[in-house]
């Protein structure tokens, strides 16, 4: 785990750079060091990507042509379509590799990455897109570099920490001849769970957004933590603490600096990184966390800082009080359709938790009903509109088209 989480805060720091100095977007925050790593833990990583990129690519070309969509509908449209990509080439490969490519590994197939590369590389300028490409490619290489050297240099070195590239399903492992430590943890979450999840979790994040104009913490955060304490009941205090500690730090470091969108985000998502690395440095022997678990709660831990930094004082409290229903409800159905390890929250203790989520759960239903209460009705709405009390060429108010007409409705 030390060394993808060097790998990390190298390509954080190189986006974070590029976009401060010469605003280049680099595919995304996260794409370049997570396309790194996994590239070393399964080689057919890049084919899945390139494959999904321009998938995504395509279907973004054909929307901007022939509709009039835009904006989020656009970005809805590349992830989606990537990670339908990404899937079905997945699952082609492990068909015709059966050896080398195991399509069980659903999580790390099924990404929402190159869907946000195709979306990130259609908003640059056609004249900058060549150079950017460029750096990317230069960036993933060194990142590759970087991880390939630090794993053959100090193979005692990453023991310290939960593996995350040095297991036996790494193909990195074999190919500099370095033992494996560790064993991978036993598959306790079928596969058609994993595959449904996300398309269910960006319906629910868009529709809340759309209907209370309100961003939960994140798109996939709130199930894939679900499908992480499966495995290990330390993760939702492991990423409650870190959430807390990483928004005081973002938010002073925003009040200092005054740094703001992207390179915030990069900042919380590196400290993120450093609190997850420094976890498993010191405390790995105490509360046992799987190295890829470990990793992602900590990178989720930065999105989720920042995601609440964005919110509003005023609805704050809703923000994390929603979030947190969503997951008692999320991992309740996990519950009823999977065999919890001993590991795993909900294994014992039902009362207490079920007592807790029930809390939970009513604390949410109550903002859920004062953001409701919020939305104003749209005839008191339109009626209230300067436009609607306009009077302009003989026109009156009450012949404006904002303000509904009784005798038509009839």
């Amino acid at each position: 785990m030390i060394v993808v989480s060097i790998i990390m805060i190298i390509g954080l720091t190189l986006g974070a750079l590029a976009a401060q100095l010469k605003s280049y977007r680099l595919g995304g925050v996260m794409v370049l060091p997570i396309l790194a790593i996994y590239t070393l833990r399964e080689f057919f990583t890049p084919v899945i990507f390139i494959i999904g990129t321009v998938a995504a690519w395509i279907s973004l070309w054909v929307l901007q042509e022939y509709t009039l969509n835009y904006g989020r509908r656009l970005f809805l449209s590349a992830v989606s379509t990537g990670v339908i990509a990404t899937i079905l080439t997945g699952f082609v490969l492990s068909q015709v590799f059966p050896n080398q490519l195991s399509f069980e590994t659903a999580e790390a197939i099924t990404s929402i990455f190159p869907g946000i590369t195709a979306f990130n590389l259609m908003r640059v300028s056609s004249g900058n897109r060549r150079a950017e490409l460029l750096i990317i490619g230069c960036g993933y290489l060194a990142l590759i570099a970087v991880g390939v050297l630090l794993l053959w240099l100090f193979p005692t070195f990453v023991t310290q920490t939960p593996p995350f590239l040095t297991l036996q399903i790494s193909d990195i492992t074999a190919w500099i001849e370095l033992r494996p430590h560790g064993s991978p943890h036993s598959r306790v979450i079928p596969g058609w769970i994993v595959l449904i999840i996300l398309p269910i979790s960006i319906f629910i994040y868009e529709g809340f957004r759309q209907r209370y104009d309100h961003r939960l913490v994140g798109i996939v955060i709130i199930p894939t933590l679900g499908l992480f304490t499966v495995q290990s009941s330390s993760v939702v205090i492991f990423y409650t603490l870190g959430a807390t500690i990483i928004y005081y730090f973002i938010t002073y470091i925003q009040y200092m600096t005054l740094f703001y969108g992207r390179v915030l985000l990069t900042v919380s998502i590196l400290l993120g990184t450093i609190y997850s690395l420094i976890f498993g440095v010191f405390f790995s022997q105490l509360v046992l966390i799987p190295g890829v678990s470990l990793f992602f709660t900590g990178i989720f831990v930065g999105i989720g800082a920042y995601n609440l930094n964005r919110v509003s004082r005023k609805t704050r409290l809703a923000h994390i009080r929603i979030d947190a229903g969503l997951f008692v409800i999320s991992y309740t159905l996990l519950f009823f359709l999977i065999d919890i390890p001993v590991t795993g929250l909900l294994h014992d203790n039902l009362v207490f938790y079920i007592f807790v989520g029930i809390m939970i759960v009513a604390l949410a239903v109550i903002e859920m009903y004062r953001l409701e209460q919020s939305i104003p009705d749209a005839t008191a709405f339109a009626s209230e509109s300067a436009f609607a009390r306009s009077s302009v060429d003989g026109i009156g108010s009450y012949e404006s088209s904002l303000t509904a007409d009784n005798q038509e409705d009839k």
